[in-house]
């Protein structure tokens, strides 16, 4: 068969073979020009040691020195802090946004931890240091980066890095600790974190990832206005069990009238607390200055 003699139609067949080969070429090469800068976000970062989502009967309550841990005078009810804070603008945005009492705990090291900080203000809400402190797991060990305050460490290193962390974080008003199982059972240590915290008039919550923790009894030791973690309500993100910690978070304050809640800003949990959170259990949140015990002058 000769070239003029093929059919019509293999010609068009071959053109548009042609041009769709070309488009994707086309497609394909400005496609590989664009570069997309992924946004951080707060699964970045590695959460909290697992941890009770109830710590039940205060463990300081048996410490050597025997003084109870009471209630707080002031108001009773249901406060919230959200850690791990400076990966997750959004996040942080649609937390802020649900206008409940929370407290803002932010990571030193997180790449927006100073414009969180200002966010947290701006909407009322206190700011709070999430200082990273030694977990006791190896496998948590492994992820400790230069803000951590490790096991070993002597008094001058200790102090310049919480005060690294602070000036990286402004409106700071307390403290918790990020991770710490290992540290936050040693006394020097957690004594020389609360003289920095007394010396810039700073709380303290103990977040409590160790059953042993001695944090809270260093800082009310030191004269610092003070708190413990109740109840983790995102140890997992599965309904079910979100629904389960807020439940203790209910059971805990009918019992004592008071509970802190810890609570990270996953997509799950912001879900939940938008959509399962009652209008009572709103009207019982609080701000967590109400449920700071005072400090001791003694």
């Amino acid at each position: 068969m000769s070239f003029r003699s093929r059919p019509v139609w293999v010609y068009v067949s071959l053109t548009a073979l042609l041009v769709v080969l070309l488009l994707t070429l086309w497609l394909g090469e400005d496609s590989a020009h664009k570069q997309v800068v992924p946004q951080p976000k707060a699964s970045d970062v590695v959460f909290e040691e697992s941890a009770p989502v109830d710590i039940g009967v205060h463990p300081a309550s048996t410490d050597k020195d025997k003084k109870p841990l009471l209630a707080p005078k002031t108001h009773l009810g249901i406060a919230l802090i959200l850690d791990d804070v400076g990966y997750d603008l959004p996040a942080l945005r649609r937390m802020l946004a649900f206008n409940l009492p929370v407290a803002i705990a932010i990571l030193p090291n997180a790449p927006h931890a100073a414009e969180a900080a200002r966010l947290a203000h701006a909407a009322g809400q206190p700011v709070m240091l999430h200082m990273p402190m030694e977990p006791a797991n190896p496998h948590y060990r492994q992820h400790m980066d230069n803000s951590f305050i490790r096991i070993g460490m002597q008094r001058q290193e200790v102090r310049r890095r919480m005060k690294e962390a602070l000036a990286r974080v402004p409106y700071v008003e307390g403290v918790n600790n990020h991770m710490g199982s290992g540290l936050t059972a040693q006394e020097e240590p957690m004594r020389w974190v609360m003289e920095v915290c007394r010396e810039n008039k700073l709380f303290f919550v103990d977040s409590r990832t160790n059953k042993d923790s001695v944090a809270a009894r260093m800082a009310r030791e030191s004269g610092l206005t003070w708190a413990e973690r109740r109840i983790f309500l995102d140890n997992s993100v599965v309904p079910d069990l979100l629904k389960k910690s807020w439940q203790a978070a209910r059971k805990r304050l009918q019992k004592d009238g008071f509970v802190i809640v810890i609570a990270h800003p996953h997509r799950e949990t912001l879900d939940f607390i938008q959509q399962e959170i009652s209008a009572q259990d709103k009207a019982a949140m609080v701000p967590l200055a109400s449920l700071l015990h005072a400090a001791q002058t003694e």
